[in-house]
């Protein structure tokens, strides 16, 4: 039996539930406030057979409303998505840990491979784990403190062959221009080098990898420089054959307007090729880009005057040779004669080289 009274002002509910049980709710509502009084059920326990009316009955309320903001919970995850998960978590663990084990792997071949060529001496062929980290750590510090006594080395020797010359004496050759400014890149190098041998010596082989260009290069094993002589020249060939378009497109403009500065024929796109194919580095702002090929033609209008004087090259060995040209935006091929392309690519004056200059 229920029965139920309303007014404008009160509302009263009252339930009344049979069978020697009762549950009594009276809720008072008024204007701007609002009373509620439940009365609980008697300590009797009820039978197993009103068991799931009582159920029933605490399923049927209506969900509690938060009216404070809080943060959703998000649902638990059940054993269908677990595997999911896991698999996740291991292919992003997977993920990070593959540049490491590369970094280790890559550092270890150097190392064996400056040994075999007598540069580091290898750890006794009886010692722990321990101790041939601690002889491979000694033999790297060595070579790199050698290394840095060798630029020192260097200074005293660019200083005496600048005293020649000011006395009076014979003129710089090529392979004396080239030593003094492999100096100055040097010794630019050396602080910070020093700075990370003193600070964190296990990190130069992150260096190598991913920063060669600040190591000096008198501080460089022969299969890291060999590395990093094969990242440039990739680079430098994929500039070259991607970038065609771009190139022919300068050359139509020079055609057209003979009398065309640098800054007229490149454009951005075409500042960032020549970049790339003379080898040199594509970041920063335009000016800045221009800036350095025009020093870069600079340098090489004054090999050019080099070679020319010493018989174009002919007393130049076979690295040379490829290196010279490789300044000069030329993929090399060593099916052809290196000698001949060197010769043919000095005797070419291109005609805003004076500009440049």
């Amino acid at each position: 039996m229920a029965r139920a009274r309303c007014s404008s002002r009160h509302i009263y509910l009252s339930a009344r539930v049979l069978e020697g049980s009762s549950w009594s709710t009276t809720a008072l509502y008024t204007p701007g406030y609002r009373f509620l009084s439940t009365n609980p059920p008697p300590t009797v326990e009820p039978s197993s057979k009103e068991a799931p009316h009582v159920v029933h009955n605490s399923s049927s309320r209506k969900p509690k409303v938060e009216l404070r903001p809080g943060p959703v919970k998000p649902p638990k995850a059940t054993s269908d998505t677990a595997p999911t998960s896991a698999s996740l978590a291991s292919s992003s663990h997977s993920d990070s840990a593959n540049p490491v084990h590369t970094v280790i792997e890559v550092a270890k071949e150097d190392y064996q491979e400056a040994s075999k060529h007598g540069i580091l001496a290898p750890p006794p062929p009886n010692a722990s784990w321990a101790g041939k980290l601690f002889h491979q750590a000694k033999e790297l510090f060595k070579f790199y403190w050698n290394g840095i006594k060798l630029i020192n080395t260097h200074r005293k020797r660019v200083r005496d062959i600048n005293a020649r010359v000011k006395a009076g004496g014979a003129p710089l050759s090529r392979w004396e221009t080239r030593f003094i400014a492999n100096y100055k890149r040097d010794a630019l190098k050396l602080i910070p080098f020093a700075l990370i041998i003193i600070i964190a010596e296990e990190a130069i082989p992150l260096v190598v990898i991913y920063t060669p260009f600040l190591l000096p290069s008198t501080c460089l094993l022969p299969s890291q420089k060999e590395r990093i002589d094969a990242k440039r020249r990739e680079k430098q060939r994929s500039f070259a054959e991607l970038m065609q378009p771009v190139f022919e497109g300068v050359h139509s403009r020079a055609l057209s307007q003979p009398d065309a500065s640098l800054d007229v024929l490149l454009d951005k796109s075409a500042l960032i090729s020549y970049n790339g194919v003379l080898s040199l580095s594509t970041f920063g702002p335009p000016p800045m880009r221009l800036r350095r090929i025009k020093k870069h033609l600079r340098s090489i209008a004054a090999d050019d005057e080099l070679l020319f004087r010493e018989n174009s090259g002919e007393r130049l060995s076979v690295d040379e040779l490829r290196e010279a040209l490789e300044e000069r935006g030329m993929c090399v091929c060593f099916h052809l004669s290196l000698r001949s392309m060197l010769r043919s690519e000095c005797h070419q004056h291109p005609k805003g080289m004076e500009t440049v200059a």
